[in-house]
């Protein structure tokens, strides 16, 4: 198995749950990229519940981006486009949404 296609498999068994089998691929291996950024600032499992409504809220070609450093640590570029998309409206309104 690719490394990626690891991370993955890695992250769908460590968080489960049936909202990330809509995930794509790419979804996925960008959530294992934000998912250490957002539980460095929260805790385990309500840092997974932040990336899973970053990825979710995020454009199709930032989700591309992000995905590309699946097994890398994150670069400044990441970590500023994922302080960008935290700011947007869709992101609260899925954490309310998944955490009431």
């Amino acid at each position: 198995m690719r490394r990626s296609g690891y991370c993955v498999a890695v992250a769908v068994a460590l968080i489960g749950g049936a909202a990330l089998a809509e995930l794509s691929q790419s979804q996925l291996s960008a959530l294992t990229v934000l998912s250490p950024l957002a539980q460095e600032q929260l805790d385990r499992k309500n840092g997974q519940v932040l990336a899973e409504c970053m990825v979710l809220a995020a454009e199709v070609d930032e989700v591309s981006r992000i995905a590309a450093f699946a097994g890398m640590a994150p670069s400044p570029v990441i970590i500023d486009m994922a302080n960008e998309i935290i700011q947007r409206p869709a992101v609260l309104s899925c954490l309310t949404e998944k955490l009431s």
